[in-house]
């Protein structure tokens, strides 16, 4: 039959598929963490800002 995959392979292919969606799913959850403590910073210093009685102004380089 065209197109389907047997024997062993197949299994490979489910081996490979899972380390895909693993991987994946690693990149997502570390780039979300970065979101999330960039996020924190910022707000923190905001935050800090605010108690001094400062005007919150955008990020600076």
């Amino acid at each position: 039959m065209a197109g389907v995959i047997s024997g062993g392979g197949q299994w490979a292919y489910v081996a490979a598929a899972y380390a895909l969606t693993a991987l994946l799913t690693g990149a997502v959850l570390w780039a979300s963490w970065r979101a999330m403590a960039k996020a924190e910073r910022r707000s923190d210093a905001l935050r800090a800002g605010d108690r001094r009685g400062e005007t919150p102004r955008e990020d600076q380089p």
